[in-house]
């Protein structure tokens, strides 16, 4: 299997992409995302700095902090990391 990504401005109904001239003849699917428009942030909005190592501190200080459930979430997330593919189709 091919990939091929193309960014491109949609400026008309009929699109001119010579960089498929390889593909001319041959069964193809074709998604297109919408690249999200950049949020706005809110005043007074204060984003995180990424200091993990203070978040661990903190959430070592918390009583009855579930620390398995984090664990298992990580575990989760990367057994779903590896059967999907970035539209979210299963690849196995």
């Amino acid at each position: 299997m091919n990939a091929i990504r193309i960014r491109k401005t949609i400026d008309s109904d009929t699109l001119h992409l010579p960089e498929l001239k390889d593909m001319i003849g041959r069964t193809v699917e074709i998604i297109i995302l919408e690249e999200p428009t950049a949020t706005i942030v809110p005043s007074g909005f204060v984003p995180g700095n990424g200091d993990w190592d203070a978040l661990l501190v903190a959430a070592q200080q918390l009583q009855d902090y579930d620390y398995q459930a984090q664990i298992d979430q990580d575990a989760c997330d990367i057994r779903a990391a590896e059967v999907t593919d970035r539209v979210g189709r299963e690849i196995r």
